[in-house]
């Protein structure tokens, strides 16, 4: 069943059958490659759903109109989780494959992206973030392609470690870091919690930043679970992600 999105005002506005603006790309998607017809079933959902709470519509499809589509309201519905609600902040690569990992993330109930600094960055942080607006189409794009009722969103601090401490608010910090002797572990109560998992470049975090994080509240260091052998810094946030997921309620 189709998955598409519209802003929180349209989306309340849903009832009976209903005209709706549809984008040229998303339009072409749905008329030349899905080739919907009419009486299908589609899901709509609000922009501003998250992995925890999200509303969503059941409609039937009737017509194309222009840059529009006729739906048909069946049924509207609002569904709340008590999952950690995940953020993840990540240290662009310069590798070819991070626009992949991205892509892969969103796959993810990952609330939201945060690109940072480190250190050893390894690529132009400026240049990375001038290419944000295509990461939020690659997360926008996946969601519709997997059917997710949420958009992961994605953006950056362009700050130092320290102010960026300064500015975020959650219940616990969790940095991966492959040098640290303490695994993940099933004892970590994160049901319903604000989680900020923290991935830092190729090569790890430096010894000034690991000093800085265990200064920090609520923070915890730890390895990944049952891998004693490297991870590609392009694989480590779906492991950091996936295995959050498996130790949570």
């Amino acid at each position: 069943m189709m998955v598409i999105f519209l802003e929180n005002e349209e989306f309340s506005k849903l009832d009976g059958k209903k005209l709706i603006n549809i984008e040229e790309e998303l339009m072409h998607y749905l008329k030349n490659v899905l080739r919907i017809r009419e009486g299908e079933k589609l899901i709509i959902c609000d922009k501003n759903n998250t992995p925890n709470n999200y509303q969503y519509c059941y409609c039937k499809f009737n017509k194309f109109e222009k840059n529009k589509i006729e739906v048909t309201i069946l049924e509207k519905r609002e569904e709340k989780k008590n999952f950690p609600l995940i953020d993840i902040f990540i240290v662009p690569l310069k590798s070819r494959y991070f626009e992949d990992s991205i892509e892969h993330i969103c796959q993810l109930p990952i609330n939201s992206i945060f690109l940072i600094k480190s250190k050893f960055i390894s690529t132009d942080f400026k240049k990375t973030i001038e290419k944000i607006d295509r990461l939020r189409k690659i997360s926008y794009w996946n969601s519709i392609y997997i059917r997710k009722p949420f958009i992961t969103k994605i953006d950056f601090f362009d700050i130092r470690l320290s102010e960026l401490f300064n500015t975020i608010d959650y219940d616990r910090f969790i940095v991966f870091d492959p040098r640290t002797d303490q695994e993940i572990n099933c004892g970590l109560d994160l049901k319903g919690k604000k989680i900020c998992l923290m991935i830092g470049p190729e090569g790890g975090w430096s010894k000034e930043e690991i000093e800085f994080f265990q200064k920090q509240k609520n923070t915890l260091i730890l390895k990944f679970k049952n891998i004693d052998f490297g991870i590609k810094a392009e694989i480590a946030p779906i492991v950091a992600i996936s295995q959050i997921l498996l130790i949570s309620p």
